[in-house]
């Protein structure tokens, strides 16, 4: 992991760092080190689906799966019943499941490019065809292997297509009993945890396709704690932003009638609540450094906890009964989860002026957008100057500019590589990898020519991305600072060489 930079000053600290990594990314990374090849390959898959959103796709189809599998826990339908498990009807969990499964199978063909998907749909059927049961086993077989991701994706869509169909004969029954109940759950467990590529995320467990901090404020204040500090609250904020996130898809459907999935969309907001209650209490407090920040993460454990657990009670509770409850208990979360942001905010910076109605003014879209703006402004600008002087054959003056560029470099990816949007994502990794892997100082007029090249295409991309920025709607009427740009560059510009 990077170490630790101050946004808004950066003379401290950056002329310790050679090269720029991406704090964020390699937090994530830490999460899942077990499977990080796997998701490494379906994250360059995904960068090539030809879908526009296909990274909230991406994000609701495993929300769907991590729900269900937390939703057919007996552990969290019926922790708020009186009534005997041996005598409880199902039935309506299992409604809610098959509603869940039905949504989930659908996001999957969105994602599903239509050219492998005629060809996997045609081997599935061919299968059903063949005599020989050598040849039909050895494709059941390489169909089982998951070799890709969208293989993989259209093995987890067929198991749920069945496990809804299976739902769909036994929902005619008069009575879903608890073994019944308890079976669908080890089947429909099994199918979702072996998955290769698309086994869901587990809690705190992040993803660097949707998981990013997108607040200005937010992520300069986190820039500058200790790295141990930093990776800690990092992860909290990570989490109740996940949670947020989660919450929109009840909102989003809030109109009558509310989709049977939403409750199971609440369960499972409600089993990560107390997961993260439970890391801030265990793992965040005892590290949080001070005893200021050691008292807010036990409050804000605490807090989560008790309210999550009082939402339950009262309003979850009566969800068969209340049309309007998974409104309001998705209100309420919401109101929780705010308020818990709001305050490990105010923890880290108790002299930090925040004004009211701070949490939408923490995570304002036309900040992020002002800020990515200026950002990319500069980027461009010393992209250009390196440019300049390696064409001029000005071997002292390139090396500075390249590591003037270098130290800029830390500073964008703790700030305004988090604010673009995940399709930008690539280019920039690329330039990034290229900066890494030059050999240093570029000795050589070839290697120099090349690397002034490359300047000069990725200096089009930024200025490219400005564009696209300053175009957005929110920033209508919002002219660019050139002399705040300005002054942003030079303070770059003037660190001492190392």
């Amino acid at each position: 992991m990077s170490q630790a930079t101050t946004p808004a000053s950066p003379a401290s600290g950056l002329t310790t760092l050679r090269v720029a990594r991406d704090f964020y990314a390699d937090l994530m990374r830490a999460s899942q080190t077990s499977r990080a090849g796997f998701l490494a390959e379906r994250e360059r898959w995904l960068r090539n689906v030809p879908v526009d959103g296909r990274e909230e796709l991406l994000f609701e189809f495993e929300m769907l799966l991590r729900a269900v599998e937390r939703y057919l826990n007996l552990t969290t339908v019926v922790d708020a019943k009186d009534r005997p498990l041996v005598t409880r009807d199902f039935h309506e969990e299992l409604v809610d499941v098959r509603d869940a499964m039905d949504r989930a199978i659908r996001v999957a063909r969105h994602l599903q490019d239509p050219d492998s998907d005629q060809k996997m749909v045609f081997r599935k059927y061919v299968e059903t065809q063949l005599a020989d049961d050598r040849v039909r086993r050895a494709l059941i077989e390489e169909e089982l292997d998951q070799e890709t991701p969208p293989e993989s994706l259209f093995v987890l869509r067929e198991d749920l297509d069945a496990l809804r169909n299976l739902l769909d004969h036994l929902l005619q029954l008069p009575t879903a009993r608890l073994n019944l109940f308890q079976d669908l759950g080890k089947l429909a467990l099994k199918e979702i945890v072996l998955n290769r590529y698309f086994r869901p995320f587990r809690p705190l467990e992040f993803r660097v396709e949707y998981d990013r901090l997108r607040s200005v404020r937010l992520l300069d204040l986190l820039a500058q704690l200790p790295e141990e500090q930093r990776a800690g609250f990092t992860t909290a904020f990570l989490g109740l932003f996940r949670l947020l996130h989660y919450l929109t898809y009840v909102d989003a459907e809030g109109t009558p009638p509310v989709p049977r999935r939403v409750r199971v969309v609440l369960a499972l907001v409600r089993s990560e609540t107390h997961a993260l209650a439970t890391w801030l209490h265990a793992e965040l407090s005892p590290k949080a450094g001070s005893k200021v920040l050691q008292a807010a993460a036990l409050r804000t454990a605490r807090d989560l906890a008790k309210e999550s657990e009082r939402i339950g009670r009262e309003v979850l509770a009566h969800v068969d009964k209340e049309p309007d409850a998974p409104a309001r208990a998705a209100a309420a979360f919401t109101s929780l989860l705010r308020t818990q942001v709001v305050a490990l905010v105010e923890a880290l910076a108790p002299n930090g002026g925040l004004s009211e109605g701070v949490f939408d003014a923490l995570v304002s879209p036309q900040d992020a957008a002002l800020r990515l703006r200026k950002d990319l402004w500069v980027y461009a600008q010393l992209c250009r100057a390196a440019e300049s002087h390696l064409r001029a054959d000005d071997v002292p003056s390139a090396e500075r500019a390249l590591d003037v560029l270098k130290s800029f470099l830390a500073y964008f990816h703790d700030g305004g590589y988090q604010l673009l949007r995940y399709a930008d994502y690539d280019a920039f990794d690329r330039f990034t990898a290229l900066l890494v892997e030059l050999p240093w100082p570029p000795e050589g007029p070839g290697i120099r020519t090349r690397l002034a090249e490359d300047l000069r295409r990725f200096s089009q991309t930024l200025e490219s991305t400005f564009h696209s920025v300053s175009r957005r709607t929110l920033l209508q009427g919002r002219g660019f600072d050139r002399q705040e740009a300005e002054a942003l560059r030079d303070r770059f510009v003037a660190l001492p060489s190392r």
